[in-house]
């Protein structure tokens, strides 16, 4: 899953959570920023090196650090001690902690192959984005409007956005998600014909 994560911030403000937003942004994209983190370090090295000549078949991922269940559930933890010291909030650090699981649990059915804690441990993760990246994008999509409904449903009496501000956000939600169609099976480079 990659944009449909940013949409699971919205389930924590559709309870009103305190904490700011960008907050709930945060937590929910931990462990992709660990990822990235990871990877330019050479931890979790990902190849192809570029991403115009990646597809979700050719990308090959490393994500024992950052996306597997034992080392996510320590970062939801770390992610809720920080957030109850910064915000004094046992509320909002489990929120922050419960995306950051939330994430790599949405990663297990949307993504790569993941194990329960290194390589050679038995895999929990459906590796859809390599069985079948169209679903996968799929599913991610109505997950994405699955989280944006239900904030729309809790909170439509005191909604801070315009009707029509809230189907750009819908849209632009949308578009993120299915932006990565032809890029799963066919490199970013041929595309834009380079």
């Amino acid at each position: 899953m990659i944009a449909g994560h940013y949409a699971a911030a919205f389930l924590p403000a559709a309870h009103k959570a305190r904490g700011p937003f960008w907050l709930f942004l945060l937590a929910s994209q931990i462990p992709e920023f660990l990822w990235l983190l990871f990877a330019i370090a050479g931890i979790e090295p990902t190849l192809p090196a570029s991403i115009l000549d990646a597809t979700f078949d050719s990308i090959v991922v490393d994500m024992r650090f950052s996306h597997n269940l034992v080392p996510a559930l320590f970062q939801a933890i770390i992610t809720g001690v920080v957030v109850a010291i910064v915000f004094r909030s046992a509320v909002t650090a489990l929120w922050s902690a419960a995306l950051v699981v939330i994430h790599v649990l949405c990663d297990y059915v949307v993504g790569f192959s993941h194990q329960i804690m290194w390589y050679s441990s038995p895999s929990i993760g459906l590796n859809s984005y390599k069985t079948m990246p169209y679903v996968a994008i799929g599913i991610e999509l109505v997950f994405a409007w699955i989280c944006l409904g239900y904030f729309y449903w809790k909170r439509k009496e005191d909604l801070p956005w315009s009707n029509r501000q809230w189907m750009i956000l819908t849209v632009a939600f949308s578009a993120g998600i299915l932006a990565w169609m032809p890029a799963a099976r066919i490199p970013i480079r041929h595309w834009l014909g380079l």
